[in-house]
């Protein structure tokens, strides 16, 4: 252990302080319903206006919402193809590539830059020579940071884009200043415990089409006519007479439904959210002016407009960031890859390909990593880090 300072850093922490423990028995004590209900409806109402989006679904959890989105999509905008054609990033989350498996989807994958995290104009032009065209652009604004959608919509204009924002809560596009979740026909957050605010488990989805929005309620309750808005339920069960409206099923569905209990957590934490963040960007901000500059430390996206997840160290050699990780670890700073590291490396994909190169994504799978950051953490807190490394040589 080193004798200059010892760290307790996890990657999160508890953000369910007394406030949430009080309105949770408060509920408790006083309703009669725990499935998905009133306060379901008004977390997702009270999301929809702190987010800008006009329509939110409140899921069982992220993996969920992207299930759950790209399965509406392919039957509301792509109602004669059982098969999409998907680009996505190959630094992803699993379960988000899972998804396209599971549904049976074409994906290839495209590298992602330094700057934003943002797919790079060289493999969009390699998948183009390849011959392929996309049904589906798939983003993922990684940790905070969002994707550029300007150049994103230069290079695949009059594409469906979906956005996952499981990681990027209030994350705002550099050159618009939109929150990232906005720009795409649909978007998705994950309300996990170790991400910006939370709901023990739980997702959110947001979408712009009211006619998809109708659909995904349906979808999210096994298929059900009755979850439908009001006007699209009467079309439906008007078409099919024959069938006791209670219990009519127009679309294929699943239970991702959640409960009450979830939304009066989201609800709590969602008045702190702005505040929580707005600590997570100064911690960035000073993080990336003390690591900028030193000879080992590569680069970092600039710090305006994001909503920092995690405190990522970008390293000019693979070496030195494996000698960190071991450093962070016996001072009580843990560690884990950049997000999984570029996931053509994973076992679950052992079946695919890609079918250009990744420079970046394969450097950040063996030069990268990241350390926690929340709002518990304080400016004082990376100076204190900063000033042990410069001791210890880094």
């Amino acid at each position: 252990m080193t004798p200059y300072s010892v760290f307790d850093w996890p990657l999160q922490k508890n953000t369910i302080g007394w406030e949430e423990r009080l309105a949770l028995t408060k509920f408790v004590l006083t309703s009669d319903r725990f499935t998905n209900g009133p306060e379901c409806r008004q977390f997702e109402n009270e999301w929809s206006e702190w987010q800008g989006a006009p329509y939110s679904l409140y899921v069982a959890n992220g993996s969920v919402a992207n299930f759950l989105l790209l399965d509406a999509v392919r039957e509301y905008y792509f109602p004669d193809k059982k098969q999409l054609t998907i680009f996505a990033p190959a630094i992803n989350w699993a379960t988000n590539i899972s998804t396209f498996c599971q549904q049976n989807h074409n994906v290839y994958f495209y590298d992602i830059d330094y700057d934003t995290y943002s797919p790079t104009p060289e493999s969009a032009l390699q998948l183009f020579q390849k011959g392929l065209q996309p049904d589906v652009i798939y983003l993922t604004h990684v940790l905070g940071i969002s994707n550029d959608m300007e150049r994103i919509k230069e290079l695949w204009p009059h594409v469906a884009i979906i956005e996952d924002c499981c990681e990027s809560h209030g994350a705002r596009d550099a050159k618009t200043n939109v929150k990232v979740g906005n720009t795409g026909i649909g978007s998705t957050f994950s309300f996990y415990f170790g991400h910006h605010m939370t709901t023990i488990e739980g997702g959110m989805i947001c979408v712009q089409d009211k006619k998809l929005y109708n659909l995904l309620r349906a979808k999210r309750s096994h298929g059900l006519s009755r979850e439908m808005l009001p006007t699209y339920r009467a079309d439906i069960q008007e078409k099919y007479p024959d069938v006791d409206p209670t219990f009519l099923f127009p679309t294929k569905g699943y239970n991702f439904r959640n409960v009450e209990t979830g939304a009066v957590l989201g609800r709590t934490q969602l008045k702190k959210l702005d505040s929580w963040n707005e600590q997570r960007s100064k911690n960035y901000a000073l993080f990336r002016e003390e690591m900028i500059d030193r000879p080992w430390f590569d680069t970092l996206p600039k710090a305006n407009g994001n909503s920092a997840m995690t405190l990522p160290f970008h390293c000019k050699d693979s070496k030195i960031a494996t000698e960190l990780k071991k450093f962070f670890q016996l001072i009580g700073i843990e560690t884990r890859p950049f997000l999984v590291g570029n996931l053509l490396r994973q076992p679950f994909m052992e079946d695919y390909n890609s079918l250009i190169d990744l420079p970046n994504s394969e450097r950040m799978h063996t030069h990268s990593f990241y350390i926690g950051n929340n709002h518990f953490i304080k400016e004082a807190d990376i100076k204190k880090l900063s000033k042990v490394m410069d001791k210890c040589g880094y």
